[in-house]
This record gives structure tokens, C-alpha cells and sequence, in this order.
């Protein structure tokens, strides 16, 4: 086997152990947040865990049927307990729909807030990333300069994406932007006003 060959295989090996840390770390950083959650929220995840399901659907396509089918003398002869146009029916629906509404809401909620701190974490990531880069070409335009190398020495882009990016000032500029959206625009006057 040449040293090229094994050389190649150990890169690719702490390559994988490298992915593997990542996924772990990125599991643990999930099972915390799955385990900081309080009791209303874990049960609000199995809520809408199950109401997204097929058997909650199935479940629910029956009793209605079963429901009006009995109430409507279908089945039996015997006297409805909730008449047509269904007003019991009608109360026990609008009631589920406003407890699962909250429970989906509350699970959402949790969702979003492990979502911004992934967010958080990926930008981070993105500013170490950049840095680097931006590291990677100031070396690199340092070696063109040595070796003389004028496509890398004399290229003006190179100077422009090593400095790295203020991202206090960016962010200051972002937010000035975003306010700028929220302000009130100006009425036009309308058409033959004279003022």
C-alpha cells in the first residue's frame, strides 16, 4: 500500500470522527433541549404529535359518522341525545379545536426558540468561518507577493475579501434598515389638492 494511499485513508478516518463529533455534539445540544422542557410543553409535543397522525384522523372520521349516523335514527330507532343540527357535536368540536389550537401554539413556540438558538449557533459558525477565510486569503495574497506571482499580488478583489467583515457595524446597519421600514411613509397629496 503506498504512503499516498494511507495518508489519504487517516485524512478520511479523522474526516469521519470529525462528523461523528459534530453529530453527537449536535444530538446532545437536541436531548438538552428536548430535556429542559417543562411538563405543559412535553405534553403539548405529544399532543400534537398525535393529532398529526393518521389513527387521530381515522379515529375522529368514525365517531362523527358513528355520531350523526345515531343521532339521525341511521343505526337505531332509538331517541337522539344530540338532534340534528348536531348543537352537542358542534360544542365538543369547537371546544377540542380551541384546546388543540393552544397546544400546537405552545408546541410551535418550542420549536421556534430551539430553532433561534440553532440559528445562533450557525452564525457563530459562519463568523468563525469567515475569519478564516478571510485569514486563508491574506496568506495567500502573501505568498503571491513572495513568489511574485502578479494574478494574486496586483488582483485588487484578493485586498477587498481578506479584511474581515465588522459584524457590530452590519448589524448596526441592518437594524438602522429595518427601522427605516417601520417608519410611517409620508402621504402623497392627493391629485387637484393645491397645499
Amino acid at each position: 500500500m503506498s504512503q499516498h494511499r494511507v495518508a489519504r485513508e487517516q485524512m478520511e478516518k479523522k474526516l469521519l470522527q470529525r462528523i461523528g463529533q459534530h453529530r453527537r455534539a449536535l444530538n446532545a445540544f437536541r436531548a438538552q433541549a428536548a430535556k429542559s422542557r417543562s411538563l405543559p410543553v412535553r405534553i403539548a409535543d405529544k399532543l400534537t404529535l398525535g393529532i398529526g397522525s393518521l389513527p387521530f384522523l381515522i379515529s375522529h372520521l368514525i365517531l362523527f359518522t358513528f355520531w350523526i349516523m345515531f343521532n339521525l335514527r341511521v343505526l337505531f330507532s332509538t331517541q337522539p341525545f344530540d338532534p340534528f343540527p348536531f348543537g352537542l357535536l358542534t360544542l365538543i368540536m369547537t371546544l377540542e379545536q380551541s384546546l388543540l389550537t393552544i397546544f400546537i401554539i405552545i408546541s410551535q413556540n418550542r420549536a421556534s426558540e430551539v430553532a433561534d438558538l440553532r440559528n445562533e449557533m450557525d452564525l457563530q459558525i459562519n463568523i468563525l468561518a469567515e475569519e478564516e477565510v478571510s485569514k486563508i486569503i491574506y496568506m495567500l495574497r502573501q505568498i503571491g507577493e513572495r513568489l511574485d506571482i502578479s494574478e494574486i499580488a496586483n488582483d485588487h478583489e484578493v485586498r477587498v475579501f481578506e479584511a474581515q467583515i465588522n459584524h457590530v457595524e452590519l448589524e448596526k446597519q441592518t437594524l438602522q434598515e429595518i427601522e427605516a421600514l417601520k417608519l410611517p411613509r409620508e402621504e402623497k397629496p392627493a391629485e387637484g389638492d393645491s397645499g
